[in-house]
């Protein structure tokens, strides 16, 4: 499977709104499935004490990494995106693609795709993306169905987290100014309109931390006080089924839901 490729900001704005008047469809989705939410309906649940027009939205992963994906995602009605997980060691050689769900769910540890910095312009041009379609008119988006919330997703231990790398990413997340206005040039002449929009700058708050699985439970506690601490984060912790213990992770996988081909190593 070829690498990730990040496609240029007006490139996809130009595809967007062409395939759209031409094809009926952005990024190969036919308009008629767009979800844009029902006048009188309220899908809105709070995220840690925020408005979000629906509870939907994608877990991290391959579906929230690059920002054409990110759109989609938008037009299939989620406004909860978690944002697939940056972590220090990004200049790795992994199988692709790093999660096959053909049948049983299988993950690649260490799954990052893109570099952190690619991962950052890509979260940026997906939000700032959205925010042009609804400034545009040319969605029929209900007016209570515009609140959209990003999540970030991080890994994997205290060191990576804590290190230069993470801690620039998070910073810009919770202040993206900087290539929110890089971006802001490269609209192309035929939408200069957009150009003047007040684009969202503070693009995400909250955190869902990942863990390797056998992380110590001490370990996690360190991080999240570090995300509370240093970066004044909102955060959830995803939690790894090993910390049930082997046996009772060996008879739920094994026993109970009957997959007996499925191997967990003891150390997991």
């Amino acid at each position: 499977m070829a690498e990730l490729i990040p496609h240029p900001f007006g490139s996809l704005i130009k595809r967007m709104f062409t395939e759209l008047e031409t094809e009926q469809s952005i990024f190969d989705f036919p308009e008629k499935n767009f979800f844009c939410g029902l006048s009188g309906k309220d899908y809105s649940v709070k995220f840690h004490g925020k408005n979000s027009s629906s509870s939907l939205g994608p877990a991290s992963g391959p579906q929230t990494q690059m920002a054409q994906n990110i759109v989609l995602s938008w037009l299939g009605g989620s406004r909860i995106m978690e944002l697939k997980t940056v972590q220090i060691l990004d200049e790795l050689e992994i199988p692709r693609p790093c999660i096959d769900m053909q049948t049983v769910g299988y993950n690649v540890e260490w799954s990052q795709e893109l570099r952190i910095e690619q991962s950052l312009h890509e979260y940026v041009k997906g939000a700032m993306l959205i925010e042009i379609l609804q400034a545009s008119g040319k969605l029929d988006l209900a007016k209570n169905f515009g609140d959209v919330l990003y999540d970030m997703s991080v890994g994997y231990d205290l060191a990576g987290i804590q290190s230069d790398k993470v801690r620039r990413f998070i910073e810009s997340m919770l202040d993206a100014t900087e290539v929110v206005e890089h971006y802001r040039k490269q609209i192309p002449g035929q939408f200069r309109q957009f150009r003047k929009l007040d684009f969202q700058t503070k693009l995400s708050d909250t955190l869902t931390l990942s863990t390797f699985h056998g992380c110590p439970p001490e370990e996690i506690e360190k991080i999240i006080d570090y995300l509370f601490r240093e970066h004044g984060l909102n955060c959830i912790i995803k939690l790894n089924p090993t910390l049930l213990g082997k046996e009772r992770v060996h008879n739920l996988l094994n026993e109970i839901m009957g997959y007996t081909d499925v191997h967990v190593p003891d150390e997991a």
